[in-house]
C-alpha cells in the first residue's frame, strides 16, 4: 500500500515550533515522530536497506568501518526522503557522540518472520564495576561531531529544519551497566553511578552546545526512557537527587540558544513531571500508551504547561484495522487538537511490526481533521 499524496504540500517548521511552544491554536495540527525503524522507512520510501542496518549502526563504536560510514550516509538519506515524502516539518538526526554502549542483541521478531529486531541486554553491561570505571575508553568531547547535523541541512529544503534526537544520561546510563547491576549498584555504591552519570552529563552538555548553537536545528528530541507500566524504573526519589538536576543543565543550554527541548520518555513516569517541567523545564512530552495512561489524560492535565505529542498506541497501529486507527487518531484529536499544543504521531514510533495501512490511516485522517477545521 502506498500514499497518493504527502500529509501536505511544503513544509513549515516555524508552524510546527509554534505548535509545540503553544503558541498558538490555529491548524493545521502537525504530525511528528520520534524515529521511524528502517524497515518501515525502506517500505513507505522504496528504498533498499538490510533490515538489521539500524542495530549495526546503534552498535557502531568511535571506530566505525568505511561500511558502517556508508550505511549511516544511506540512512541519513532515507530519513531525509522518508520526512520528504509524508510531509513533516523536519529531518531527525543524530549528532556523534561515540561512547561505547552495550551491544544490542539480534533476536527473531515475531511480528515479521524472517527479519531481527534488536533488544538491550538488561542483565549485564560494560561497568559493573569501580575498575570497569577506572578502564572504560571514554570519548573525549573533541571525538563529538555534529556532521549528520551538517550532512542533513545542505540537502533538506529552507523551510524544513533539523529535529536533532539525543540519547539521554538515564539512558545511556542503562545501555552501559544493565538495570540489573544499575538497580543493585545504586544501593551498593551510588558513588559509582553518580561519577558515571557525571561523565555522561559532561559529554551531553558539549554535544548539546553544539546542537543546540548550530543553525540548522529546529528542536532538540531528548529520549530518556525513565518508566515502565506501572512506574518509574528507579524511585522518584533517586531520579530527583540523580538525574533531574543533570537533565536540567542539559535542557538550559538548548534553552540558552533558544531551541525547544522535547522529552521522550516511555513509561508511567507521572510522578516525575513536576520536577520535569518545573525544573528540567520541558517544552513538551512525548510517548504513551493507552495501558498506562491515554494521551488525553495527560493533556487534560498537563496540555496547558507544556505541548503533549503523538498518542496513537503502537498496539494498535500494530494489531487493529485501518477503520480503528481513524476512529482512535480522531478521538484524539477532538479531545487535545482544540487548544493547540498537541501534534499527531505514535505512541512511541513506527516500529517496523505496525502495519504501514495503519500509519497511513493515522496519516491521512489527521489531514482529513485539517481540512475539515481549517
Amino acid at each position: 500500500m502506498t500514499t497518493e499524496t504527502p500529509f501536505k504540500e511544503g513544509h513549515d517548521f516555524d508552524h510546527f515550533r509554534k505548535v509545540i511552544m503553544r503558541e498558538t491554536a490555529e491548524g493545521p495540527v502537525p504530525i511528528l515522530e520520534l524515529v521511524a525503524d528502517v524497515d518501515a522507512m525502506a517500505e513507505i520510501t522504496g528504498m533498499d536497506f538490510p533490515p538489521d542496518a539500524q542495530t549495526k549502526l546503534l552498535n557502531a563504536g568511535k571506530n566505525a568501518d568505511p561500511e558502517i560510514i556508508q550505511l549511516g550516509i544511506k540512512y541519513m538519506d532515507m530519513t531525509l526522503e522518508f520526512s520528504l515524502k509524508m510531509g513533516y516539518d523536519y529531518v531527525t538526526a543524530f549528532p556523534i557522540v561515540p561512547v561505547p554502549r552495550t551491544s544490542m542483541q539480534l533476536e527473531d521478531d515475531t511480528a515479521k518472520p524472517g527479519q531481527k529486531r534488536g533488544w538491550q541486554n538488561e542483565h549485564s553491561g560494560l561497568i559493573a564495576s569501580r575498575k570497569d570505571f577506572d578502564n572504560f575508553p571514554w570519548p573525549s568531547v573533541e571525538e563529538i561531531a555534529v556532521f549528520p547535523i551538517d550532512y542533513t541541512a545542505s540537502k533538506m529544503p529552507e523551510s524544513m529544519k533539523v529535529m536533532a534526537f539525543y540519547f539521554g544520561i538515564f539512558e545511556d546510563l542503562r545501555a552501559l551497566m544493565g538495570i540489573e547491576n544499575l538497580a543493585i549498584k545504586s544501593i551498593e555504591e551510588p558513588d559509582l553511578v553518580d561519577d558515571i552519570l557525571e561523565r555522561l552529563t559532561a559529554l551531553a552538555e558539549h554535544a548539546m552546545e553544539l546542537i543546540a548553537a548550530h543553525p540548522a536545528t529546529g528542536a532538540v528530541f531528548y529520549a530518556d526512557d525513565m518508566g515502565f507500566n506501572l512506574g518509574t524504573m528507579l524511585s522518584p526519589k533517586w531520579f530527583r537527587e540523580y538525574v533531574i538536576p543533570r537533565q536540567k543543565r542539559i535542557a538550559d543550554i538548548c534553552h540558552k540558544h533558544d531551541k525547544p527541548f522535547l522529552l521522550h520518555s516511555c513509561g508511567q513516569v507521572d510522578a516525575l513531571m513536576e520536577d520535569l517541567i518545573e525544573v528540567v523545564g520541558i517544552d513538551a512530552r512525548h510517548s504513551f500508551e493507552d495501558n498506562i495512561e491515554p494521551v488525553e489524560d495527560v493533556y487534560k492535565k498537563y496540555g496547558d504547561r507544556i505541548a503533549v505529542l503523538g498518542g496513537v498506541d503502537v498496539n494498535l497501529l500494530s494489531i487493529g484495522t485501518p477503520d480503528q486507527v481513524r476512529a482512535r487518531t480522531r478521538q484524539i484529536l477532538e479531545a487535545c487538537a482544540p487548544g493547540g499544543g498537541y501534534c499527531v504521531g505514535s505512541g512511541n514510533s513506527v516500529t517496523n511490526y505496525c502495519k504501514i495501512e495503519n500509519y497511513y490511516a493515522m496519516i491521512d485522517e489527521t489531514k482529513k481533521w485539517n481540512k475539515e477545521h481549517s
